[in-house]
């Protein structure tokens, strides 16, 4: 699941994993609304991982790594985000992320990343 305001970033996103023959992109969000309303049908049975970014339009996308956890047990969540700081990932790693990913990354370690916590290492 790819939560993501910025429309043609998550599309490419999703197009760039979907390339990979071991990642498949399930959903995809705009919002925390749009996240939680994804999560409400039978999809929370079918996510690996979700990979959330923090400057969403209805609030800081790191509210949803306890819900993810909550609703979908099993997931991992990293967050992608080009607005991270030294404590601040300390604050999301705590929090329960299993990763923390900065946008500027190339899309070869963007997926790496995927499927390095996907597996739990």
């Amino acid at each position: 699941m790819l939560v993501e305001d910025y429309a043609a970033f998550r599309e490419v996103l999703a197009i760039l994993l979907s390339h990979e023959s071991d990642l498949e992109v399930v959903a995809q969000a705009g919002s925390l609304v749009e996240a939680r309303e994804a999560l409400e049908g039978d999809l929370k049975e079918r996510l690996d991982v979700a990979v959330v970014d923090l400057a969403l339009p209805d609030g800081d996308g790191s509210e949803l790594i306890g819900e993810l956890r909550r609703r979908s047990p099993g997931i991992t969540v990293m967050v992608l985000s080009a607005t991270l700081w030294p404590g601040r990932i300390d604050e999301l790693l705590k929090a329960g992320a299993d990763a923390v990913v900065d946008k500027v990354q190339s899309p070869a370690h963007i997926a790496d990343e995927v499927r390095r916590v996907g597996r739990g290492g």
